[in-house]
């Protein structure tokens, strides 16, 4: 039986997909894996690579989607082709940095039957700054507040090993699919943080590359996706502000980096708290000379 199955979803990723791949090759586990790859219909070059690995190694499974289905549509097939006992979900461009990073996930899963998923660390490489920041979601590896910051705020999957069982029974996939649902790492982890034990990995395993094409690097309104799953499973009046206010705050951000003056108007009247920070994004998504200001001094923090 194959104790993990290494999930990777690419979308012309030719330049970086062998870095993802190699990254877990070069794991040190004393189990066996399989690595699922689905391909999203790619344009670019991404297959071939993929397919010059699977030719090396027969545990690396692939499949070209005949037409782009969405990230959502895409892990849900992908998933469906998994036979691991568990699941580790990497970005196909990303990459494991830590060479025990699969075996430590699995340990801890073996350890305690109970855990529907296990979290960890992960860095952050800005790759248009070739800058990368240690250990970015620390802080957030908290039982404490782990669950409230996955239903208020939002928390990748990356660095996140699943028990295959507990994604099939607690996320609804498909239901997700016919509501139109675009993403998969919130529904995961709503329902998963709802419904099932969870553990961390006090240390950083894996790589996160931010790059313009990255998709979470582009603004997306998921407040009704949220919304959705607020009033599934009752959060508080509390959490529903947090949902709103970071929905706008995002929101007020982006459009102070893309200078969007109607969008930063909406926002920034809908922020129940004018912080001075939001008063500084507004002006600078209202006046160009403001804009040209902040995003010098952006320019020369980073």
């Amino acid at each position: 039986m194959i104790k993990l199955s290494v999930h990777i979803l690419t979308y012309n990723s030719e330049r970086y997909i062998k870095d993802a791949l190699d990254s877990v090759l070069k794991q040190k586990t004393n189990f066996p894996i399989e690595i699922i790859v689905g391909d999203d219909a790619s344009i670019d070059s991404t297959f071939e690579i993929l397919k010059s690995y699977s030719d090396k190694h027969s545990f690396i499974k692939l499949k070209q989607n005949k037409q782009n289905l969405g990230i959502l549509k895409n892990f849900k097939e992908t998933l469906d082709r998994c036979s691991g006992e568990y699941v580790f979900d990497l970005a196909g461009d990303d990459w494991i940095h830590n060479l025990n990073a699969l075996q430590k996930m699995v340990d801890k899963l073996d350890q305690n039957p109970n855990l529907g998923f296990i979290d960890s660390g992960y860095d952050a490489f800005f790759q248009y700054r070739n800058q990368t920041k240690r250990f970015y979601n620390k802080k957030n590896l908290n039982a404490s507040t782990y669950k409230d910051h996955v239903q208020t705020i939002g928390s990748p999957t990356l660095g996140c090993c699943f028990r295959r069982s507990a994604l099939k029974k607690f996320v609804d996939f498909n239901f997700y699919i016919k509501k139109g649902f675009k993403i998969e790492d919130y529904p995961i982890l709503a329902d998963l943080t709802e419904n099932s034990s969870f553990d961390f990995i006090h240390e950083s395993l894996v790589t996160y590359r931010v790059h313009q094409a990255s998709y979470s690097s582009n603004f997306h309104d998921f407040l009704d996706l949220k919304m959705f799953f607020a009033k599934k499973y009752g959060y508080s009046k509390d959490a529903i502000l947090k949902i709103t206010e970071n929905y706008f705050e995002t929101k007020l951000v982006y459009s102070s980096v893309h200078f969007n003056p109607k969008e930063g108007e909406i926002a920034f009247k809908n922020l129940s708290q004018k912080r001075f920070i939001y008063y500084v994004y507004y002006l600078s998504s209202q006046y160009k000379l403001a804009h040209k200001a902040l995003k010098a001094l952006r320019n020369f923090r980073l």
